[in-house]
């Protein structure tokens, strides 16, 4: 009689599988990882071009005057934040969230906010601490090489000035060490946040 021909796997087989799917896995998994947070650093960069090209359209409408940080609301305690200032030129509140932020929030409670993975230079913004105040933008040197928007860290919060100090608070290095800045000149670009304060560079400076 012919021996049958047995179907299936043994045991042993299925284990010799097994394994070489889990090497296989194990193999891939930092490579798809990878790709994963490069893929959130471009789209974050990208959010960072758009909003940094919605300040250029309002500084056309504002008399070449650049977003502030906040602005007075007539008969209000309360104050609207850039990102509401920002948000007629841009239709969508997500572009303000970084894919790789895993936890954005709103600015301070005496704000007008939307949630945001993004802070504005204050330098540049809140002139003097003022709210309104801001820098028109023919009228600065280095437009290009001037930091406008980057990645924030801090909770609650809507900028920072390099005078504080604290970078690390402020600034959020979630894109391998390094943060996506947009700058004055509406150029956008990804640099670890220690290049753009140093004792020969500051970035933040108008």
């Amino acid at each position: 009689m012919d021996r049958q021909l047995r179907a299936g796997f043994t045991l042993i087989e299925l284990v010799v599988v097994i394994s070489i799917i889990l090497i296989l896995a194990a193999m891939l998994l930092p490579v798809f990882e990878r790709a994963l947070r490069s893929a959130e650093a471009t789209n974050c960069l990208m959010n960072l071009r758009n909003i940094g090209y919605a300040a250029q359209l309002y500084a056309g409408d504002y008399d070449g005057c650049l977003p502030p940080a906040l602005v007075e609301i007539p008969s209000s305690t309360r104050k609207n934040c850039w990102d509401v200032l920002l948000l007629p030129y841009l239709r969508c509140p997500e572009i303000y969230l970084c894919p790789a932020d895993e936890s954005p929030t709103e600015g301070p409670a005496y704000t007008n906010s939307i949630k945001h993975s993004y802070g504005i230079n204050l330098d540049v913004a809140m002139i003097n601490g003022y709210a309104g105040a801001s820098l028109q933008l023919g009228n600065m040197p280095h437009p290009s090489t001037t930091i406008l928007f980057f990645d924030l860290a801090q909770a609650n919060s809507y900028g920072w000035r390099a005078s504080w100090g604290n970078m690390s608070q402020y600034v959020a290095a979630r894109h391998n060490q390094a943060s996506n800045f947009a700058f004055c000149g509406g150029n956008a670009k990804r640099i670890k946040p220690s290049e753009t304060l140093t004792s020969s560079v500051n970035l933040w400076e108008p």
